[in-house]
C-alpha cells in the first residue's frame, strides 16, 4: 500500500512538473510552422480552358483548340504571352499570408459582387475556380479567395492583376507573323512620298533570292530577311473593328483603300498573306509612330509601328547580294590557290589544301597544322564585296585582273567550282578603320561572270599565309628527299 501511494505521488509530481513547464513555454504546444501556404499546385500544360468574368464587362475564355490558342466566341488568336502568363503565375502559386479564414464581410477585401471570378480547366476534367479581388493597402499584392472556401489570402501582383484587363490585352498583337522559312515571293506595290513603286522578290533556292524588280540582280539574302522580318514581327498597339455599315467609307478615311504599301507575302504550305498600310494613326509617343493596317479576309484595323515603311525608302540597289561567290564554307572541300609575284613581295606560288576524313590535308595527305584552311574557305565562300565596279567587266586587265594576282578555285562537296580573282588595288575605303587608317581594297571577279567588284584587302593577307606555310613545307619535303637521297644504298646479294 505505501508502495502505491509513493507511486501516486510521483505520478502527481509529474503532472504538476509538465503543467509548469507547459505554463513557462505555450509555444511547445503550438501548432508546427509549415511555411507559405501553397495555393493551387498543377502543372503548366494541364491547361486547357480560362475563364475570366468581370463585372459589368463581356466574359472572356481562352480555350485551347487542335493545340492552338483562341478566344471562344471570336476569331481572335489568344495572345501567347498571356495564356503563358497564366500557366506560369498560377501553376505553383503561394500565399504572401493569410488574412482571414472566415470574413464576415469580404466586400472590405473586393470579393464581394464586384470581384473577378477566374476558372480554370485542366486537362484531367478537374476545375480550379478562384476570386480575384483589390489590391492591398501597400498596392503590391493582391487579395484572392479559392473556390468553393472561405479563407482570404494575398498573393503577389503580379499573379492576378492581369484579368482586369480588356479583351484586346488578351488577344495575339502578332497579328501578321508566320515561319520566314516557308516563304516564297514577297511583293510591295508602294505609294510613299507619291512616287509608286513595286519591289518584286522571289526566292530561288536555299538562302537564295533574287530581285525581279525594280531590276534584275541576285539579292542579299540577309536584307530579304530584314525586309521579311519587320512584317512577321508586327505587334497591334491598338484595334479598330469596321462596322458594317459605312464600311468602305471608313476604309477611305484611314487610306485603307488607296494604301501606302500593298504587301503580298507568298507561301509553299498557305494562302498568301496580304497586309494593307494606310494612314497615319495616333500615338501616344513620337517614338512609336503609328499607321493603320489591315489583313485580307480580317474584318479588324491594326494600329502598328510605321518604321515598316522606311525599309522601302532605301535605294533597291542595296538589295543586291554582296555575297558574290555563292558558297558556303562548311560545304567547300577543296581550295586551290595561285599566287603571282607583286611588287615589293617576294611570295608567290600555287598550293592546294583538300577536306578529308574530318580535317584538312595537303595534297600529298600530310594534315595541315592551324586554322589557315578553314579561314581560307570562309574568306572566299563568304566573300562579301564592299563595292560593285562594272557589271560588263570586258577588258579586265585594267583592273589587274588579267592575269590576276591570285586565282583561287573552290570545290564544294556537290563537284561545284568557283574560281575567284583578286586583282590590283583600288581606291581606299571612304570609311577609316578604328585606328584612323583608310582600309585597302582590290579588285575582284568571279570567274565566268562579268562583274567586277571591290574587296578588302585581308581576302590577298589569308592567301600570303597559305602559300607561305605551302611554301615552306615544299623546302621541308626538298631536303628531306635530298638527305634521302645521299644515304648510300645497301649492295645487293650476289647469287650463289
Amino acid at each position: 500500500m505505501k508502495a502505491f501511494r509513493g507511486t501516486l505521488i510521483a505520478g502527481l509530481l509529474l503532472l504538476l512538473a509538465v503543467a509548469a513547464i507547459l505554463l513557462a513555454r505555450p509555444d511547445l504546444l503550438a501548432p508546427e510552422d509549415t511555411g507559405p501556404v501553397r495555393i493551387f499546385t498543377f502543372e503548366k500544360h494541364e491547361v486547357t480552358r480560362v475563364e475570366v468574368e468581370r463585372p459589368g464587362a463581356d466574359r472572356i475564355v481562352l480555350v485551347e483548340v487542335d493545340g492552338q490558342w483562341v478566344i471562344e466566341g471570336t476569331d481572335f488568336v489568344a495572345g501567347r504571352s498571356m495564356v503563358n502568363r497564366v500557366k506560369h503565375q498560377l501553376h505553383d502559386l503561394t500565399a504572401r499570408a493569410t488574412v482571414v479564414e472566415d470574413p464576415d464581410l469580404p466586400e472590405l477585401y473586393g470579393l464581394g459582387a464586384n470581384a473577378i471570378r477566374v476558372a480554370l480547366r485542366l486537362r484531367d476534367g478537374r476545375d480550379i475556380t478562384f476570386l480575384v479581388g483589390d489590391p492591398n493597402p501597400t498596392a503590391v499584392s493582391y487579395y484572392i479567395q479559392p473556390l468553393p472556401g472561405e479563407v482570404i489570402y494575398t498573393v503577389k501582383k503580379a499573379a492576378v492583376d492581369y484579368y482586369s484587363l480588356t479583351l484586346d490585352a488578351f488577344r495575339e498583337s502578332r497579328f501578321a507573323s508566320f515561319d520566314s522559312k516557308d516563304v516564297t515571293g514577297f511583293t510591295a506595290r508602294l505609294a510613299i512620298d507619291g512616287a509608286p513603286a513595286l519591289l518584286d522578290l522571289e526566292r530561288t533556292g536555299d538562302e537564295q533570292w533574287e530581285l525581279r524588280a525594280p531590276s534584275a540582280m541576285a539579292a542579299h539574302e540577309d536584307r530579304v530577311r530584314q525586309i521579311i522580318g519587320r512584317v512577321s514581327a508586327l505587334k497591334a498597339a491598338g484595334y479598330e473593328a469596321l462596322p458594317a455599315e459605312g464600311r468602305d467609307a471608313r476604309l477611305a478615311a484611314l487610306g485603307l483603300d488607296a494604301p501606302r504599301a500593298d504587301i503580298t507575302v507568298r507561301f509553299s504550305s498557305r494562302d498568301p498573306l496580304r497586309l494593307r498600310v494606310g494612314n497615319d494613326a495616333p500615338s501616344a509617343s513620337k517614338y512609336e509612330e503609328l499607321a493603320y493596317m489591315m489583313l485580307d479576309g480580317d474584318d479588324t484595323v491594326y494600329l502598328a509601328r510605321r518604321g515598316l515603311l522606311d525599309e522601302f525608302k532605301e535605294d533597291p540597289a542595296l538589295l543586291r547580294n554582296r555575297r558574290v561567290v555563292r558558297m558556303k564554307a562548311a560545304d567547300v572541300v577543296a581550295v586551290d590557290a595561285t599566287l603571282a609575284p607583286r611588287a615589293g613581295e617576294d611570295l608567290s606560288g600555287a598550293h592546294g589544301v583538300r577536306y578529308a576524313a574530318e580535317q584538312w590535308v595537303w595534297k600529298d595527305g600530310v594534315p595541315v597544322s592551324g586554322s589557315t584552311p578553314e579561314r581560307l574557305a570562309r574568306s572566299f565562300a563568304e566573300l562579301e564585296v564592299d563595292a560593285f565596279v562594272d557589271d560588263a567587266g570586258g577588258d579586265l586587265s585594267r583592273f589587274g585582273l588579267a592575269p590576276p594576282v591570285v586565282r583561287a578555285v573552290l570545290t564544294d562537296r556537290a563537284g561545284l567550282e568557283r574560281v575567284v580573282l583578286i586583282g590590283g588595288s583600288g581606291p581606299p575605303a571612304a570609311a577609316p578603320t578604328s585606328d584612323g587608317e583608310s582600309r585597302p581594297r582590290r579588285y575582284a571577279s568571279i570567274e565566268g561572270d562579268p562583274g567586277v567588284y571591290l574587296v578588302d584587302e585581308r581576302t590577298l593577307g589569308v592567301v600570303d599565309d597559305l602559300i607561305r606555310e605551302g611554301n615552306r613545307k615544299a623546302d621541308r619535303d626538298a631536303e628531306t628527299a635530298a638527305r634521302q637521297g645521299r644515304i648510300p644504298s645497301a649492295p645487293a646479294e650476289v647469287a650463289p
